[in-house]
């Protein structure tokens, strides 16, 4: 699936034109670089095997009071059915979540926490959810709801 990519920290926007600056780094527009190979999607699982299964992002929405007095959606992004290595070598960098294919939040992961990130937020009624896994290995693999 083709994307625009920031040369600078990695970061994969969703819509057709770059933004101002990239929301990871803040690099300028012009960091941005369109790449045909951008993002792996579930049916590239069954094209490339398995063992990928451990980049897909798995995403769950509940309904929750923590942002205060009004209800909110706790977005969960759990990477991979199969246990996903998190080493110097080979681990999730970041997972980042967007609505209706606009940015609303990342988490930057170390090789030592769990590929597993969770992000409050309100007025997600009726948009589409989108969840990216960066690997250092693999590249960026996308699942939405």
């Amino acid at each position: 699936m083709k994307a625009l990519v920031c040369s600078v920290c990695g970061y994969v926007h969703l819509q057709d034109v770059a933004p101002e600056k990239c929301p990871i780094c803040g690099a300028p527009s012009t960091a941005f670089n369109l790449k045909e190979n951008a993002l792996k999607t579930k049916e590239d699982v069954v094209t490339i095997g398995e063992s990928e299964k451990k980049h897909l992002p798995s995403i769950t929405i509940d309904t929750k009071n923590c942002c205060g007095p009004q209800a909110c959606q706790e977005i969960r992004a759990k990477i991979g059915e199969i246990t996903h290595p998190m080493t110097p070598e080979h681990s999730i960098l970041k997972i980042v979540f967007y609505a209706d294919k606009n940015f609303i939040g990342y988490t930057s992961l170390t090789p030592s926490l769990n590929p597993i990130s969770v992000l409050c937020v309100t007025n997600l009624e009726n948009k589409k959810i989108s969840v990216v896994a960066h690997c250092n290995i693999h590249g960026s693999w996308i699942s939405e709801i």
